[in-house]
């Protein structure tokens, strides 16, 4: 009985130092939860602003800068190819303005050797021969250059009655032979206009 009369007797400075102790405990753990909700709020603060381009004009800039410095050079790369093509393209015009058509027919048909060991025939007898000595000019068809007629004169097409008369097998054979792109004289539509400058 004693012994319980001391504890009581002890018992408000036991009930004062777990006070203290809860107190410190609290004041401890509310003031760590303050600072890691500060910092995490600023953390993600920091995230928001860097997805969103808006409120955070600088760092876009920097992004916006850092992507520009990254495609500069692919940029400069391909301005000075177009410009090379450009000059290479002014360069060939040059050319060709300034030989005779048959010297260009001539340097293209070395340029592009066909390596075929036979070439199809045209059937002369489907559309027609023509006199060389009457001669039309086939570059008012759209689609025939210089050196194009001179492929289509040397194979023995030389007025425009012969092309309004192609089929699609002569269109195919001459494809070949003249080395051209195939479906391109359909798309030009030769047979047509060969037609309307008949008429």
């Amino acid at each position: 009985m004693e012994q319980l009369n001391q504890f009581i007797d002890k018992l408000p400075s036991y009930a004062g130092i777990f006070a203290l102790m809860f107190s410190t405990f609290l004041i401890g753990y509310f003031s760590a939860y303050g600072m890691l909700k500060s910092k995490y709020q600023r953390l993600l603060k920091k995230l928001a602003r860097k997805s969103d381009p808006i409120t955070s004009p600088k760092e876009s800039a920097k992004d916006i800068d850092v992507i520009f410095t990254e495609i500069k050079p692919k940029i400069i790369k391909v301005v000075k190819e177009a410009q090379e093509e450009i000059e290479h393209q002014k360069e060939v015009e040059e050319i060709v303005e300034a030989k005779p058509p048959s010297e260009v027919a001539q340097n293209a048909r070395t340029s592009y050797i066909r390596y075929t060991h036979s070439k199809p025939k045209l059937n002369f007898d489907n559309f027609g021969h023509a006199d060389p000595s009457r001669k039309e000019d086939l570059t008012r068809i759209n689609g025939i250059g210089p050196y194009i007629e001179q492929k289509l004169n040397e194979i023995g097409i030389y007025n425009y009655q012969q092309i309004s008369r192609f089929t699609d097998n002569d269109i195919r054979v001459l494809t070949e032979l003249i080395d051209f792109f195939p479906g391109r004289i359909e798309r030009d539509n030769w047979v047509e206009q060969a037609d309307e400058l008949i008429n």
